[in-house]
């Protein structure tokens, strides 16, 4: 279980990558190549967030799928022009949508179900099923970042809007960790490692340069490793970035 508290949400991610890959006290459960931990909760002091996607892994045209399944743009807009008139000691949920149920993606429903503000003080609530680390965890974050620049924007407040994450199910994936290794200059090490993390990072690598990988995230993956030895990596930064998509 990971019960954190954080400056920023950068700070927030940080931190759980780090509790997820080294201290093995958090994790529950262990399916190669996941890491699992349950009744996780993740407090920020704010929604500050400077990110870029492509360190996970991710392209622009994901960010705007990711809106696709979960957001409709009508509600979500009437949410947050509902927000100026309920009550600071109110609690305004919006939900996402149902995404589509496939065998193997949201087999057992939307990743995060809903997300509610109350405004004292201003705090986000995100209430997420699963979550997966590093990759899925930077949208949802990303998510929480730019609703708390419309919040901001609308009600016009001067303090920080918090952040309030319960997590059901949280999984750090070895698979969807190898571009932000990469990134980090710790895949070789990690590689090396002669624990649970090591050894599934290792079987995934390993798998990847026997080549002749058809199974798709194993082939996402080494493409984007693929593009990081070549440096063809294009930005992502959430800074440009919208929920209107």
């Amino acid at each position: 279980m990971l019960n954190l508290q954080a400056t920023n949400l950068n700070t927030l991610f940080t931190q759980a990558m780090d509790q997820l890959m080294n201290n093995p006290s958090v994790i529950e459960a262990a399916q190669t190549p996941r890491l699992l931990s349950y009744n996780n909760l993740l407090f920020a002091d704010s929604l500050d967030f400077e990110f870029d996607l492509s360190h996970v892994g991710f392209t622009k045209t994901r960010w705007a799928r990711y809106c696709h399944q979960y957001i409709d743009e009508d509600h979500l807009s009437e949410w947050l022009e509902g927000l100026k008139t309920i009550s600071k000691r109110g609690d305004n949920l919006f939900r996402s949508k149902d995404a589509v149920r496939r065998p193997r993606e949201h087999h057992h429903g939307s990743c995060w179900l809903g997300v509610s503000y109350r405004g004292s003080p201003p705090t986000l609530i995100l209430y997420s099923r699963v979550a997966e680390f590093p990759t899925r965890a930077a949208l949802e974050l990303t998510l929480v970042h730019k609703v708390g620049l419309e919040i901001t924007e609308r009600l016009e407040l001067e303090e920080p809007i918090r952040l309030t994450w319960f997590i059901s199910s949280l999984f750090f994936s070895c698979l969807h960790a190898i571009p932000w290794l990469a990134r980090n200059g710790i895949l070789e090490s990690t590689y090396n490692r002669k624990d649970t993390v090591g050894a599934f990072v290792r079987h995934q690598i390993d798998h990847i340069n026997r080549g002749n990988v058809h199974y798709g995230p194993t082939k996402r993956m080494a493409k984007r490793l693929e593009q990081f030895n070549e440096g063809t990596v294009k930005p992502v930064p959430i800074k440009n970035l919208s929920l209107w998509v």
